[in-house]
């Protein structure tokens, strides 16, 4: 069959599966680009932009950044969640543009991206002068789109994402903030005597004493993660 005869909802349908379960999607979208003028049409729909796994063009960060930047403000643009979380985190971590990032990273919430739900309730949780700004942060990690993230099953995988793309583009490495009001509560997150559970687990057999101690731990282990 002719290519040029297929439903372009079609065209789109292939190309955007290619741009998303592809190895290598960014060149093989550019080699559909360059083959045809009905591909070319294709790969400029932004449901290709939305579906791009920009997360496998890591090298370009390292290659070619402007390029790779380039690639993500456009499939952001296209509400693609992935590219708004690293534009968010490349705008906080290396170009000190909190407003900004915070609002990259809100648009991938928004788009169903848990690890940007976690990654903004640690930024406001190291930047949080308060116990108002405390209660803010934890807001993010425990409501909206980041309900997923509240059990403790799912919040290692969260934990070791957010730390892997913050260590790919960045050098920087966060500190310790000491607690607005300390907890003086001695069991306060201690694993229970009869706990036998992995590392990154083992939040299970933790007890805390408050959502705020509970939210703690957690940044700390975010950080020495990171």
């Amino acid at each position: 069959m002719d290519i040029a005869g297929l439903p372009s909802d079609i065209l789109v349908e292939v190309t955007a599966r290619i741009a998303g379960e592809s190895t290598t999607p960014l060149n093989d979208i550019v080699s559909l680009r360059r083959s045809c003028k009905v591909f070319r049409d294709a790969t400029a729909a932004r449901e290709v932009g939305r579906c791009m796994a920009v997360q496998r063009e890591w090298r370009l960060h390292w290659w070619d950044k402007a390029r790779f930047l380039s690639v993500l403000r456009r499939c952001a643009a296209s509400g693609n969640p992935d590219a708004s979380y690293i534009l968010g985190l490349e705008e906080i971590c290396n170009r000190r543009r909190k407003a900004s990032g915070l609002l990259h990273l809100r648009r991938a919430m928004e788009h169903g991206h848990p690890v940007a739900a976690y990654t903004i309730g640690m930024i406001m949780l190291r930047d949080s002068l308060d116990l108002e700004g405390i209660e803010q942060a934890m807001e993010y990690l425990e409501g909206g789109s980041a309900s997923r993230i509240r059990s403790n099953i799912k919040i290692a995988s969260v934990r070791r994402e957010a730390a892997s793309v913050m260590r790919r583009l960045t050098m920087r490495r966060w500190k310790r903030a000491e607690p607005a009001a300390p907890c003086t509560d001695p069991l306060c997150g201690k694993m229970e005597e009869t706990a036998e559970a992995w590392d990154e687990a083992d939040d299970e057999q933790r007890r805390f004493c408050s959502r705020m101690c509970r939210w703690r731990h957690e940044y700390r282990r975010f950080v020495e993660r990171i």
